[in-house]
């Protein structure tokens, strides 16, 4: 099929300009402290769940998907590619483990389940922008439906939305767009949500009844706009060699 014609199931919300899908936080963006992970130094395995796991100032916590079979709450984990032990998160070509990471590296959950995720920081820290990259979605729909969404949302201190970022993808599986390693950038296969906005203490990231359960997740980035409470303000890690 003609990539042209494998693009046509493909929506993109209206309130999302393809330049900002391909944009990650990165330290020109940022007005204070800059945060990148690229997960290449967590072993396959160790858990990305809970503040410091992966960054002094981050915590991830796995949700339950209100809609149906749910993964083990706190078992996201980190992957590599070509391994799939403790699991495989998703399977490019159909079969491979994990393939096309930013690298090897990146975290993800068990297959044939999902996770909502929701992303805190250290208390007294807020951010400006937070980013992240979704690998592998939209070349599975065990749960049917003709719409899936993906909504990345902040939210302040009150609890109010400051920002979102939406994926909507329209019609059955597509094995170009869907794929990690086939996708372009900005594709459903290699999504990347960023979110800004001023005084972000919690991000969510969301997936409606009809979601690939099967995909990863690599490239947090951040800019921390306060310090943690008692402490000077921290950057972490060396940043990957180029964005995909």
């Amino acid at each position: 099929m003609p990539r042209a014609l494998a693009l046509l199931p493909l929506l993109l919300t209206a309130a999302l300009v393809p330049s900002r899908a391909a944009a990650q936080c990165s330290p020109a963006a940022c007005s204070s402290t800059h945060a990148y992970l690229s997960f290449e130094s967590v072993a396959p395995g160790t858990s990305v769940e809970g503040l410091g796991a992966v960054h002094p100032d981050l915590s991830i916590a796995s949700v339950a998907w209100p809609f149906g079979p749910t993964c083990t709450l706190g078992s996201a984990a980190a992957i590599e590619e070509g391994v799939s032990t403790p699991f495989a998160a998703y399977g490019t070509a159909g079969s491979f483990a994990n393939g096309c990471l930013n690298g090897i590296r990146g975290f993800g959950d068990s297959q044939g389940c999902v996770l909502d995720y929701d992303f805190t920081f250290a208390p007294g820290v807020s951010v400006s922008c937070f980013s992240i990259r979704m690998l592998d979605y939209g070349d599975l729909f065990p749960f049917g439906g003709t719409t899936h969404t993906v909504t990345l949302t902040a939210y302040n201190a009150s609890n109010a939305v400051v920002s979102t970022d939406v994926l909507t993808m329209l019609g059955g599986v597509d094995l170009v767009t869907g794929d990690a390693c086939t996708a372009q950038a900005s594709e459903p296969g290699n999504r990347l949500f960023t979110v800004t906005g001023t005084g972000i203490t919690t991000v969510k990231l969301t997936f409606d009844a009809f979601p690939d359960p099967n995909c990863g997740f690599d490239d947090i980035s951040f800019c921390e706009e306060s310090a943690p409470t008692g402490t000077a303000k921290r950057t972490w890690g060396a940043v990957k060699g180029g964005y995909r």
